[in-house]
């Protein structure tokens, strides 16, 4: 940094544009993570705090767009992309702009060949040649984060939902070295700890680690793009005992019982972040087992062949939201904003779902009222997160609204017409739970009442005022306590009325996407 900021103040021409993105990208970062106590020290206003993020933002895509010729391919313009890659990635920016950066990261770093950094061929020329050992691990980790990026949104409710791109068969890179920082010099031997052992490293590989299961259980489950039946009920158990088993080998400092957290609390003051780690570990894990046993979630709530996947689903569902209040402890500590992320606020939103229509499906449940009470907590905390980052609540209002007023228009459809039912004329079955949107089932159900204008469907029509008043609920700030009442009472009245297939299938296709924003 001292460096380009003397080069640029004498008026240097050949200021090394990667060093520059790489400060913007970090400027960017540390913008969009401002807390109180941040901007106390520097006597700023938060509203200063989003300009400086959108300006550094900004500068920084507009290097990699005007100044191709000065950004040559190496590591430091890797690791610069890589940066405004994540960065972006939680803010306000388009999907298109994410998957350009995310693109370009993955081109240039099979330009410089790291995907086969650790064949036999690249570890012998390192060895006749010499290397740096910062510079190798600095690719390593760049790629294994591109690597687990992809295989975790595999497996995460969004659009890239059941498909990845990186093939484990197509590289050859060793896991980076459970070491900190600090020990990591140009001659340092390439070695490094257990992962037992905690390090600045250690929740990066539990994250590959969570990674690659997700890649496991995109292979085993049917492709999202086939009509292929459900999987067998013993897959998804096989899967489940893959996550469970993952959790318990989790190291003690990443740990979530008392006593683990007791044993670790003298590694958790020497390691601050460890704490942060812990909760986010720990809230990826759930929201990957709340996934996985979504589609069978409702079908188990009466046959009790499935009733560990509601089980299932249901702990994780909770876990989340408690986890989601637990990050809000540790902001002082951490220095993030849980609800500027948006991958959070997206598990959030998922959980919160699943514990509604698990109340209006069982409404007499021993636990009905300390289930509502729970997701009006979550959506108060989603609606709250408007002040933290509003564009990323204009994606997540925008679902909530299509979901509440489809289910408004399903009610009204139902008083016109009783609904279509599946085709084999029965109650729906385990294989029905993946109907998509092309369903017979499902194509009266699934229609928006915006969309009346362009098909001509004058029966939707009247739904115009159902979509007005789910607008009033999520797109004008916390509604009061009354209307709060009103909303729920109007969603358990809608809900039931779908069948589970229904409902699956709803979430499924809810759009959780950046292009949503």
């Amino acid at each position: 940094m001292e460096e380009t900021f003397h080069r640029a103040s004498n008026g240097d021409t050949e200021i090394c544009m990667a060093n520059i993105l790489m400060l913007f990208s970090i400027f960017a970062g540390a913008a969009l993570s401002w807390t109180t106590q941040f901007l106390s020290k520097l006597r700023a206003l938060r509203k200063e705090a989003r300009a400086a993020f959108k300006m550094y933002a900004r500068l920084a895509m507009s290097i990699l767009e005007h100044c191709p010729e000065k950004f040559p391919t190496s590591t430091p313009a890797l690791a610069a992309v890589t940066t405004l890659a994540f960065v972006v990635s939680n803010a306000s920016f388009s999907l298109f702009d994410v998957n350009m950066l995310r693109c370009r990261c993955m081109l240039m770093a099979k330009a410089m060949q790291i995907d086969r950094l650790d064949t036999f061929k690249s570890r012998e020329e390192r060895r006749l040649k010499g290397y740096n050992t910062v510079e190798i691990e600095v690719q390593r980790r760049i790629w294994w984060h591109m690597v687990s990026s992809d295989w975790l949104g595999a497996f995460s409710g969004s659009s890239q939902e059941g498909a990845y791109t990186f093939h484990p068969r197509h590289m050859n890179v060793k896991y980076p070295s459970n070491t900190d920082d600090t020990l990591i010099t140009p001659n340092a031997q390439e070695e490094g700890l257990s992962w037992s052992f905690p390090t600045e490293m250690s929740a990066f590989l539990q994250r590959i680690k969570l990674a690659n299961l997700c890649r496991e259980i995109v292979d085993a489950l049917p492709s999202a793009f086939s009509d292929s039946q459900e999987p067998e009920y013993a897959i998804i158990m096989m899967l489940d005992n893959k996550l469970q088993q993952y959790l318990k080998e989790l190291p003690i400092f990443f740990q979530l019982d008392p006593m683990s957290i007791q044993q670790s609390q003298k590694v958790c003051e020497e390691r601050p972040y460890i704490a942060w780690q812990r909760l986010s570990i720990h809230f990826s894990l759930h929201a990957r087992l709340c996934r996985l046993h979504r589609p069978y979630h409702l079908i188990g709530s009466t046959n009790p062949d499935y009733a560990y996947s509601r089980t299932t689903c249901l702990s994780s569902a909770h876990t989340i939201l408690d986890l989601r209040r637990s990050m809000d402890d540790l902001i002082p500590l951490a220095g993030i904003r849980p609800a500027r992320l948006w991958t959070v606020m997206q598990h959030v939103s998922m959980a919160a779902l699943t514990l509604a229509t698990d109340v209006s499906f069982n409404p007499d449940s021993a636990d009905a009222e300390a289930q509502k009470a729970k997701v009006m907590a979550a959506y108060q905390t989603l609606e709250k997160s408007r002040e933290e980052s509003s564009a990323l609540m204009q994606g997540i209002q925008k679902n909530m609204q299509t979901l509440l007023a489809t289910l408004q228009t399903q009610r009204t459809q139902r008083l016109i017409g009783p609904l279509q039912t599946p085709a084999n004329g029965g109650a729906a079955t385990v294989g029905d739970v993946r109907t998509r949107r092309d369903s017979p089932a499902l194509a009266q159900f699934i229609e928006f009442p915006w969309n009346d204008g362009l098909t001509g469907d004058k029966t939707l029509t009247s739904n115009k005022v159902q979509t007005q008043r789910c607008g009033r609920y999520l797109g004008e700030g916390l509604p009061a306590e009354e209307d709060m009442d009103e909303l729920w009472s109007e969603f358990l009245a809608a809900v039931p009325d779908l069948a589970p297939f229904q409902w699956t299938s709803l979430l499924d296709d809810m759009d959780f996407d950046f292009d949503s924003v």
